[in-house]
């Protein structure tokens, strides 16, 4: 969800900031562009959306034969799927780390959706075989969002190997943040893509309890030298929201202590999104959200 200001200095990542539709050399002359592609490898690229107020960012995912991107996007107008076009030819789908409506705005561009397959993923298919998620799950009110009706190419289990061809991408279910979140893991490169599950700023916990599980089974499954990468950059969209594994403890270890009641929290709003909450600062800029009431009236959690 939306993030606070904050900065974010990122190491040993190769960046191709090119606007969307605008040659590299022009890049510096266009004022902001709808998307951003950042080259994180040869066959990883982050496109964030400078001009969106929650910085989102999504990853395209390349391999021999086919492309994935974790995310749609937030911007509904704009067509996403045409940024990936540049970037390569290979058939394309997408895969939502959950359904919110930040992470669904371009999921009616895409031509195959993949969607992971869980009980609560499952009650949303209907009797004409779409799925059909319904406002109070994607939360789009806010925006002024509708998600259509969609069909699923393929349902995806936790812990499912996704092969691209030569790229082989473990999905991983955090919730936490949602009941419906997940990740994706590239052993190989040993590269994991977070979502909403933590990125550098405030985290909306939906449930403690979940969400310290799935910081314990993350932890046990990268090491120190894994780079992360979330779905929200702060207020600087020029630079790729990473974290480290040391920030991941120290979010698991700060929600091990508000459940504990050792921790003290704040008052904290946003006219934007948030109208009550505590928060809970963590290190550097990461924080944590708990009894959490939306601008709408609407309380978050599960």
């Amino acid at each position: 969800m939306r993030t606070l200001i904050k900065r974010l200095a990122l190491a040993s990542v190769t960046t191709l900031f090119v606007p969307f539709g605008v040659h590299a050399q022009e890049a510096a002359k266009t004022e902001n562009p709808a998307f951003v592609v950042h080259k994180l490898s040869n066959y990883l690229y982050a496109i964030g959306e400078p001009d969106y107020y929650q910085k989102n960012f999504s990853y395209l995912l390349v391999g021999n034969d086919k492309a994935l991107m974790f995310d749609a996007g937030a911007n509904q107008k704009e067509d996403i799927t045409q940024v990936a076009k540049t970037i390569t030819d290979k058939p394309l789908s997408v895969l939502p780390s959950h359904l919110h409506f930040d992470h669904l705005g371009g999921l009616h561009n895409f031509q195959s959706i993949d969607l992971v397959e869980t009980p609560f993923t499952r009650k949303f298919k209907q009797q004409d075989g779409r799925y059909h998620v319904p406002e109070p799950v994607y939360l789009g009110n806010f925006d002024h969002m509708v998600v259509p009706a969609f069909d699923v190419a393929r349902l995806v289990k936790p812990d499912e190997v996704i092969d691209l061809g030569g790229l082989k991408l473990r999905l991983l279910s955090v919730p936490g943040h949602t009941q419906d979140e997940v990740a994706l893991y590239d052993e190989e490169h040993n590269v994991l893509l977070a979502g909403d599950h933590v990125y550098p700023s405030w985290l909306l916990a939906g449930n403690l309890k979940d969400y310290v599980t799935s910081l314990d089974a993350t932890l046990k499954l990268i090491n120190p030298q894994t780079t992360v990468y979330g779905a929200h950059a702060d207020e600087d969209p020029s630079k790729v929201p990473a974290m480290t594994y040391a920030d991941i403890q120290a979010i698991r270890d700060k929600m091990v202590q508000i459940q504990a009641g050792r921790a003290k929290g704040e008052p904290f709003s946003d006219p934007e999104l948030i109208k009550s909450s505590e928060l809970y600062k963590v290190e550097k800029d990461i924080s944590i959200l708990t009894n959490i009431q939306f601008t709408d009236g609407r309380g978050y959690g599960y």
